[in-house]
């Protein structure tokens, strides 16, 4: 049934009324004509929808992600998001025995999330080849630090009697001598080192 607003004319005789009063009501009920659907501009500013007179929206691509608000509201029944929704996240949850890496803020090589979700450090420590300009195997009195050139790395350490680089065994010879000022006071020696490098 097609409505028409013109039906039932003003001057339309009262044995044609029934008939065309009843072909709108016909055409009201189909839902079909377009200047009868309910549309934006026909509903109230103040209108107050309720949540019962909607039903529950799951179909795909109906709701987007801007739309969502007040994330900290989500009740914990709403679940866990799906790992596909984290990647490159933390965990979202401390009973997620895969928890995924901020690989673009973390030096996986240096550190790592546990399965209890704790960040730590990788290998249960720094170790000398991860620092930097660091070495696995620096060689004999190294130490790590910087060098008058404030350049960071393992460097030869200084022995701070000789000021030399410790690159072998030192030794130091000691010599007694008799203090001849008073040889009968107790203690009359004193010891004074050279060294034979």
């Amino acid at each position: 049934m097609v409505f028409d607003k013109t039906k039932p004319g003003n001057d339309m005789l009262l044995i044609n009324f029934p008939a065309a009063c009843r072909a709108n009501w016909l055409a009201i009920e189909a839902g079909t004509e377009a200047s009868l659907l309910i549309k934006n501009a026909k509903c109230a500013a103040d209108m107050d929808l309720a949540d019962t007179k909607l039903h529950q929206i799951e179909t795909a691509g109906k709701v987007s992600g801007k739309a969502i608000t007040e994330l900290a509201d989500t009740p914990s029944a709403a679940g866990v998001l799906p790992a596909a929704n984290t990647k490159n996240q933390l965990a979202a949850d401390s009973l997620d025995s895969t928890p995924q890496y901020l690989d673009l803020l973390i030096n996986t090589d240096m550190f790592e999330i546990s399965v209890t979700d704790f960040l730590e450090l990788k290998d249960g420590g720094v170790e000398s080849e991860k620092l930097e300009s660091g070495s696995a195997s620096p060689g004999n009195n190294k130490g790590y630090g910087t060098n008058s050139a404030g350049t960071k790395g393992f460097h030869d350490v200084v022995d701070l009697v000789t000021a030399q680089a410790l690159t072998g065994v030192k030794t130091i010879t000691l010599q007694l001598e008799s203090r001849t000022s008073d040889p009968d006071s107790p203690g009359a020696f004193r010891i004074w080192g050279r060294s034979n490098v």
